[in-house]
């Protein structure tokens, strides 16, 4: 016979044999009771049954007395305890875990709550049990274990079953901890509590025979991870790995309960920091979806108190990703937030909470809370990721092109050339290119902007655009200042120099039509980014504070979508404060003050178009890096734009005299866009032909639209086709 055990399961097969000692004793008993009864003892399982089953090498010997019988059971019991225990502290000698015993020191059983683990999980072991158990409650449909014979196996007088009682109860370690359950049966209601049946939990049974299976109802919401330990190949700031070694050092000192805050937006590097501190200290990561906890059809706190109790089982520490959602509107999610809180307090290993925003957590969770903020990765660890990620397609310079436009954290980074690469497959192409990996980028980028502004396509290039020279120079350098942005201030350290304003502000100003919607376009279409209109409707509220709320709300998706942002006709946002009248004018100055701040610390593009320049606050004109002024289109300009805007698909008749037009009709872009456009719908239901005489007609409407008269001066030889009219 070995000395020790080498297995779990020699182990509990030993343990067994206690138990069944246990039972034979107990049956030996009621047999006394049943000379002296109805002799029903049994009902359908007969004696002859249980005599088979029970272990003839622990009876005792023939012709013995009832008393004699039960005084060599009893030692056979207390040997065989002796001899379990002996073995027990072999194993624990020589490194062998057994996990029964373990179970028990983690959570504090007694000897009573383990021996009741043991006994509710051994018809799961050995279906004997279930004659055995059918047999002692004298009712062979019961087939578990009931708490009054738990406490008749395990109790040796009255007084010491009522004590025990306390181990059924709800907050008891068993039941708290999902050990054993009460099973629901037909006709329990209204039964005692020693009526009822216990049965182990699945989980419970696997784990004491070593088989280390996460328990089924929580595998829709979570999953179990080896972290690694080299945080030398990790893209982590030298700061956080200092963080990191810190925190390991710590539990390696104290082993003392830790819970860990990871703040940051979404692919920052929290489950990350969170592997590498498992996987510095050697122990497993339990990642728990709060997102789909909160959907499944579990019961919350049921599955909270099965993911904690999967924690200890598997030695491992437990991650909290998407704990921000238990912070929504949501009525029901005070309650699962509670429930989380008080898990959180009592788990005593190492638990990280995840979370885009700063949750609101427990003052007592508080106490001991490890934070670390993680923020998106900075230029120059962006463009290290892209470099490592593209590893040299698009060229040299696109990692750095990229890293400047997208705000992009690692993850975010990986899933745009994920989606990249699926378009290429969509399209049937073997590799992807520039224009999908932009694409991917802009689908990585935050949506949160449609409630509050319009996204606009860019349809127009430096082609479309007619300006003076010096204009469209200034726009380029509008572009060149976003693509040199990382150059500048991150490889040429102005970034240490500036502690704000490290954004992109631009004035447009000019009177409508002169093209500045169409310029913010051409911007957006050159650096291939996001364009998005605000509805100033939609953020100017009457109510008090409702316009901040809404302003800060749009930067902040601002940036996270890494777009621009475009406010036309800014002049009522932007305007000049007043002096203070009444409460209208105080709270107005402070919304402008209020925007001015947000601009100051915005990182992103912001274009403001305006009819004057001169509305415009002068707070705001400080802080412009470009103003463009754009003019009224001189005759030069107008006669560009009138060639411009008929496509070369549409059937234009000789007669269009585009210098008559260009020098007579004193125009700006938009409105001769509308008569090219008015004058295409004519010739489309007349002749077919965009002749001079639709042209001439949509002018009249266009002049008429804008309050101007139609005179002789400016339609000149061509006023008779407007007269016949």
């Amino acid at each position: 016979m070995a000395e020790y055990y080498e297995t779990n399961m020699q182990y509990i097969l030993d343990e067994l044999k206690r138990i069944d000692l246990l039972i034979h004793l107990e049956v030996q008993r009621i047999r006394e009771i049943d000379a002296v009864m109805d002799g029903f003892q049994g009902l359908y399982v007969s004696d002859e049954e249980i005599n088979s089953i029970l272990d003839p090498d622990h009876a005792p010997p023939p012709g013995d007395g009832d008393d004699q019988s039960t005084r060599i059971l009893k030692g056979l019991i207390a040997e065989t305890e002796s001899e379990i225990a002996r073995k027990r502290e072999k194993s624990r000698k020589r490194g062998i875990m057994l996990n029964l015993p373990m179970l028990a020191e983690i959570y504090g059983l007694t000897p009573f709550e383990t021996d009741t683990i043991l006994i509710s999980t051994a018809p799961e072991l050995d279906t004997k049990y279930e004659q055995l158990y059918a047999y002692l409650r004298n009712d062979a449909t019961k087939k578990q274990p009931g708490v009054d014979l738990i406490l008749r196996l395990l109790c040796n007088t009255t007084e010491d079953a009522i004590h025990a009682r306390r181990y059924f109860h709800a907050e008891a370690q068993l039941f708290k901890n999902r050990m054993i359950r009460l099973v629901e049966e037909p006709g329990d209601d209204g039964k005692s509590l020693l009526s009822r049946s216990v049965k182990a939990d699945d989980r419970i049974t696997d784990h004491i025979l070593g088989f280390n299976r996460i328990d089924a109802t929580i595998t829709p919401f979570t999953r179990l991870i080896q972290p690694r330990r080299d945080l030398d190949g990790v893209m982590l700031t030298e700061e956080l790995k200092s963080r990191v070694r810190g925190i390991t050092r710590r539990w390696k000192e104290t082993g003392a309960r830790m819970t860990c805050l990871l703040q940051g937006p979404y692919g920052a590097g929290k489950k990350t920091v969170s592997e590498k501190i498992c996987g510095e200290l050697g122990v497993s990561l339990l990642i728990v979806d709060i997102r789909a906890l909160i959907d499944g059809e579990a019961g919350f706190g049921d599955s909270v108190s099965r993911i904690f109790r999967e924690a200890v089982l598997q030695d491992s520490a437990v991650y909290l990703e998407h704990f921000e959602e238990l912070f929504s509107e949501d009525a029901k999610n005070v309650v699962h937030r509670n429930i989380i809180f008080k898990a959180l307090e009592e788990y005593g290993g190492i638990a990280f909470i995840a979370s885009v925003e700063e949750p609101k957590l427990g003052a007592e969770l508080q106490k001991d809370l490890f934070k670390i903020e993680i923020l998106i990765p900075d230029y120059a660890m962006r463009k290290t990721i892209w470099d490592g990620c593209l590893n040299g397609r698009f060229g040299e310079t696109a990692a750095s092109v990229l890293a400047n436009k997208f705000k992009f954290s690692a993850g975010q980074i990986n899933d745009a050339i994920t989606s990249a690469e699926k378009l290429a497959v969509l399209e049937e192409r073997e590799e992807m290119t520039i224009a999908d990996l932009y694409s991917g980028c802009r689908a990585q980028s935050n949506q949160g902007l449609t409630a509050l502004a319009r996204r606009i396509k860019p349809k127009y290039g430096w082609d479309d655009i007619i300006l003076p020279k010096e204009k469209a120079e200034q726009l380029k350098e509008v572009t060149n200042y976003v693509k040199n942005r990382g150059v500048v201030y991150y490889d040429w350290g102005f970034d240490d120099k500036l502690s704000l304003g490290k954004g992109l502000n631009v004035l447009f100003s000019g009177p409508s039509g002169t093209g500045k919607t169409m310029a913010a376009e051409v911007i957006a279409s050159e650096l291939r980014l996001d364009l998005y209109k605000i509805d100033l409707s939609m953020i100017v509220s009457k109510y008090i504070g409702e316009t901040e709320k809404n302003l800060n709300r749009i930067f902040k998706e601002a940036e996270e979508s890494n777009a621009i942002l475009f406010f036309d006709e800014a002049d009522a946002l932007f305007g000049k404060r007043s002096e203070v009248q009444d409460s209208h004018d105080r709270y107005a100055n402070i919304e402008i003050s209020y925007l001015l701040q947000k601009m100051e610390e915005n990182d992103g593009i912001v274009i403001l178009a305006s009819n004057l320049s001169q509305n415009i606050d002068d707070a705001f004109l400080r802080r412009m890096h470009f103003t463009v002024e754009f003019p009224f289109p001189e005759e030069e300009y107008r006669y560009k734009i009138w060639k411009s805007l008929f496509p070369v698909e549409a059937p234009l008749s000789d007669d269009i005299d585009y210098e008559f037009l260009a020098k007579r009709f004193k125009l700006a872009g938009g409105n001769i866009k509308n008569i090219v456009v008015n004058a295409a719908f004519l010739a489309a239901e007349n002749s077919g032909v965009i002749a001079m005489e639709e042209v001439i007609h949509a002018a009249k409407r266009e002049f008429q639209k804008i309050g101007k008269v139609c005179s002789q001066s400016e339609f000149g030889k061509y006023y008779g086709m407007i007269c016949k009219e």
